[in-house]
């Protein structure tokens, strides 16, 4: 790496750090790139060289936290768990993620998830990455003949990935709701997906 890829890395770094810091206090909405530039010492011009719109910024700002709750749950899964408890315990990774700054990451989740999937790539790819994961729990589960022989592994995790969204969505909207309830939420409806889909219930 040259000295001028160096600093525009390093450049970048300043403006995540900044934008991270910045969103989290006053939310999306509020927030400016004019703001962000000057917290992070560098001409708005420079953000729009690096980022091409604020949703673009905001998406590889809080990715991040994704990416490490995803690695860190995965990791974390107790081996005698089942299906049923492997799911609910990324789940329940998530849910604790999220309610950390609802506003914020329901700004993320408003701006990414609806969008076509070429115009938010982090997102896209991380949702990819957590279907892929899934499905080869479930693959495993179906290789020790827990599920069911003609299930299509790849839409059962869609299938899982939907509930997961549904219930994630009521926790961004519903001020009232809780990590604990949410989980129960989630919990009852896995319960009943599962129960079509293998030999013993879960």
């Amino acid at each position: 790496m040259n000295r001028r890829e160096a600093s525009k890395k390093e450049t970048k770094k300043l403006i995540l750090k900044a934008a991270r810091t910045l969103f989290a206090r006053k939310g999306m909405e509020e927030c400016t790139i004019r703001d962000i530039a000057a917290k992070a010492g560098v001409s708005p011009a420079s953000i729009i060289v690096h980022f091409k719109s604020k949703t673009a910024l905001l998406e590889e700002a809080l990715c991040g936290d994704i990416e490490r709750v995803l690695s860190e749950v995965a990791a974390s899964i107790p081996e005698n768990y089942n299906l049923r408890d492997r799911l609910m315990h990324l789940s329940r990774g998530f849910f604790s993620l999220y309610d950390k700054n609802r506003d914020l990451y329901r700004a993320l989740i408003r701006s990414t998830v609806f969008e076509p999937a070429a115009e938010t790539p982090i997102m896209s790819n991380l949702s990819e990455r957590y279907i892929q994961f899934l499905s080869h729990i479930i693959e495993e589960q179906k290789t020790q003949g827990i599920i069911l022989p003609e299930v299509d592994c790849r839409i059962a995790a869609a299938s899982v990935f939907s509930l997961y969204m549904g219930v994630l969505i009521m926790l961004l909207r519903m001020p009232e709701m809780t990590v604990d309830m949410v989980s129960d939420i989630l919990a009852s409806m896995t319960d009943q997906y599962l129960n079509g889909i293998t030999r013993v219930h879960q």
